[in-house]
């Protein structure tokens, strides 16, 4: 058989870091018409443990994540992070074409991990194509999404974890990503 018969469909997640506490509907509305549905909307938390965004997107930033109901072939993250890149800039401050008012880092879940694609080259990060790396960020053990030692710092803490359960639990129910096409080949 070949590989590509056991890749499987990954959920298409995104951890979105805006100003306030409320979800933004602007936000809400550009990400749907980017990605479709929303299936999961998970609360906001205080991103507020490092200043890294404070200069380009002020105070008051809040990080939460949501998941849609299309799922991707892993290898095409790539594609959904230059998606993401684009409607960033979309929706930057007019006055400020630079500074963005979203941050939309896109990424997927499968069965076993959190993977977020990078722009950036890190020591453990792996190219996957079109200057994008991959950064697993959790994996999945014993019930439970835990932080790799050099993940973010609000994804150590993860207060994430009961939606990144609830996304987990939903996707597992609706087949795991698996689609018919890589069900009959299986078949074959």
């Amino acid at each position: 058989m070949k590989s590509s018969q056991f890749s499987e469909n990954a959920q298409l997640l995104a951890f979105v870091l805006q100003p306030g506490a409320d979800w933004l509907p602007e936000v809400i509305d550009a990400l749907e018409r980017t990605w479709g549905k929303i299936r999961h909307k998970g609360k906001l938390f205080a991103f507020d443990k490092t200043p890294y965004y404070t200069p380009e997107m002020g105070e008051g930033l809040y990080r939460g994540v949501i998941s849609f109901e299309k799922t991707i072939p892993p290898e095409t993250i790539a594609e959904e992070k230059e998606r993401s890149n684009a409607l960033e800039l979309t929706m930057a401050m007019a006055d400020n074409p630079e500074a963005r008012r979203v941050n939309i880092d896109i990424g997927y879940m499968d069965l076993d991990k959190v993977v977020l694609p990078s722009y950036k080259r890190g020591p453990f990060k792996l190219y996957a194509g079109k200057g994008v790396w991959l950064d697993m960020l959790l994996t999945y053990a014993k019930g439970e999404f835990h932080p790799t030692a050099w993940a973010f710092e609000d994804f150590k803490r993860n207060p994430y974890q009961h939606d990144l359960q609830l996304i987990r639990e939903r996707y597992k129910k609706a087949g795991s990503g698996k689609n018919s096409s890589n069900e009959a080949a299986v078949r074959l």
